[in-house]
């Protein structure tokens, strides 16, 4: 599972921002819901990002799913293409940002073990990179007298070699998994498959993925019908229907051709009722046509969550309530936050201009009283400086300026944050 991740120079970071998942030790309310232990390191199942328009949200989004691409991609990249568009990711409004790499660096458990990974780079090449089991280190790459130098430990004993048939401008750890060193590729694999990204702005691209999920798996198919049957979207069933289409394609030579094609068309399935409201049978709905933007929105979460929940990933979600109604969104958050639902400890990380989740409170069999859904160390806030930097902190960091203590765990986190007590809202004189 996730332990942080850390951020600079990219877009508008600029200094290195962490998000941690560790859960604050002064923090004491609902331990035993929010947060879960592995190897003694006490960790946060889900935290949630606040922020003003503009204040770079987003962009942490955005520098994990570069980060994994990287990752993936970068030994099998001969043109080095994704390292270039760095070139265009740096931070744009901070003089120094040109001369300062874009730094990354991931903590996370992985078969029991704690790893840490992170690498900086140019848009020309990789200037450090390093990898650490623990305390121990694995490799480390660094650049001595202008060459390109990487160190491997004894751990590492079967990556021997491939540091020469590493480029300037790809990840030694990404060529260790391309030519199968198997603690590389368990590691790929996890910020691969483990780390789950989705943007409200693509739901389209994880429509494809859930229904590729349903296509392999009856019992994947009966989850998602499940889950949008919970989510009140009366849907009672999901069908396929693979239809053969001819599409023009231009030749080289300036003419078309005609090829057929296989598109999978989504339909849903509803009741259909008599005057009086009982059912009288069931109909096939065009999927895209017929149902809301929200239910198409709730299949594309649909695979991803259930993916996370089944695998213990962790599930990065930009823009959650895009499209949603609160109580749903309050509902994904709760499943994460669920013994029940939860059992391998997944973890959903998201950012929301939905501030009714500050002050939704639910009843805690531990401590016999009704708390905050969130705990003060899961709150987190963007929020941007005088240089257009981004900065990002979380609600148990933040002292009130008058007093110089902390936020209380009663306090009213609703109303404060729109008060602009912790910061990170904008600040609107007039709109004409």
């Amino acid at each position: 599972m996730l332990v942080y991740f850390t951020i600079g120079n990219f877009l508008s970071f600029y200094g290195p921002q962490t998000l941690k998942m560790t859960a604050a030790p002064s923090c004491k309310e609902r331990i035993e819901d929010n947060t879960y232990v592995e190897q003694k390191r006490r960790l946060l199942l889900s935290s949630v990002i606040y922020g003003a328009n503009a204040s770079g949200k987003s962009n942490l989004y955005k520098a994990m799913l570069f980060f994994q691409r990287l990752v993936l991609s970068s030994a099998q990249d001969m043109q080095g293409q994704a390292l270039l568009s760095l070139k265009g990711m740096r931070n744009q409004l901070n003089s120094e940002a040109k001369a300062t790499p874009t730094s990354f660096e991931i903590a996370f458990f992985l078969d029991g073990s704690e790893y840490r990974y992170g690498f900086e780079a140019t848009h020309e090449r990789i200037v450090r990179e390093w990898l650490y089991e623990g305390k121990k280190a694995c490799f480390l790459r660094t650049i001595v007298n202008g060459e390109d130098t990487i160190q491997i430990e004894k751990s590492w004993a079967k990556a021997n070699g491939l540091e020469e048939r590493t480029r300037d401008n790809a990840l030694f750890l990404s060529v260790c998994a391309t030519f199968a060193i198997d603690q590389a590729e368990k590691i790929a694999a996890w910020i691969g498959q483990r780390f789950i990204m989705i943007s409200a702005a693509e739901p389209g691209v994880f429509t494809g993925y859930t229904l590729a999920r349903i296509q392999q798996n009856q019992a994947f198919k009966d989850k998602v019908v499940a889950f949008l049957k919970n989510a009140d979207m009366n849907v009672e069933g999901i069908e396929l229907v693979n239809n053969e289409i001819t599409l023009p394609v231009p030749n080289k030579d300036g003419s078309v051709l005609l090829q057929k094609q296989n598109v999978v068309s989504i339909f849903t399935r509803h009741h259909v009722y008599a005057e009086n409201g009982t059912i009288e049978g069931e109909t096939l709905l065009p999927f895209e046509s017929h149902e809301s933007l929200g239910t198409q929105k709730a299949l594309a979460l649909a695979g991803p969550i259930i993916q996370a929940l089944e695998t213990g990933g962790v599930l990065v979600v930009d823009e959650l309530d895009s499209r949603l109604h609160p109580v749903f969104t309050r509902q994904i958050v709760k499943m994460f936050n669920s013994r029940k639902d939860n059992p391998h400890h997944a973890q959903l990380i998201f950012n929301t201009h939905d501030t009714n989740l500050l002050s939704f409170k639910v009843y805690n069999p531990q401590t016999k009283e009704d708390e905050y859904l969130y705990r003060r160390d899961q709150i987190f806030f963007t929020e941007k400086d005088n240089c257009e930097r981004t900065h990002l902190y979380s609600l148990i960091e933040f002292k009130e300026q008058k007093t110089g203590k902390k936020v209380r765990n009663d306090a009213s986190f609703e109303k404060d944050y729109l008060n602009g007590m912790y910061g990170a809202i904008p600040f609107i004189e007039r709109l004409c």
